[in-house]
């Protein structure tokens, strides 16, 4: 059902390591926020990136998507995982955090996190794989010049 209130404003849209929230006063703690990920090789799985998304301007529940793309959407998406907030009122802030495991990006280059309300994109943040080579083997130290008299 369709209906006609305008999505939330997106306050942040952040990625990071993990989120942990405390049990008895429900704040947040973003732990290792980033936007580039090294790889020694591709394809490359990462093993854990969380998503923080603050919004606030709502009415009521709405339903979001997290989808994690190619930044020419070439290929289908690496990962989408859905969530949903509830405004109180308009004036409220509402989070949503979600945690991804095992994501496998085929190539290096740019990726986009996206925030999707419906068929409504709100917000996207770059994330970059960058391809570092493997450390090249030391050479072994020179002989020492001249002999011993």
């Amino acid at each position: 059902m369709a209906t006609n209130r305008p999505n939330p404003d997106v306050l942040a849209l952040l990625v990071c390591d993990q989120i942990i929230t405390d049990r008895l006063t429900g704040k947040q703690s973003l732990i290792g926020m980033f936007s580039k990920v090294h790889a020694a090789g591709f394809p490359a799985t990462h093993p854990q990136l969380a998503v923080f998304v603050g919004l606030t301007d709502g009415h009521g529940r709405t339903e979001l998507t997290i989808r994690i793309v190619d930044s020419n959407d070439a290929r289908p998406p690496i990962v989408e995982g859905r969530g949903a907030v509830d405004f109180k009122n308009p004036r409220a802030i509402a989070n949503l955090a979600l945690q991804f495991h095992g994501l496998t990006f085929p190539v290096p280059g740019e990726y986009r996190v996206q925030l999707w309300s419906g068929a409504e994109l709100l917000r996207e943040a770059r994330l970059e794989l960058v391809h570092i080579p493997p450390p090249q083997p030391k050479p072994a130290p020179a002989e020492p010049k001249g002999g011993a008299e």
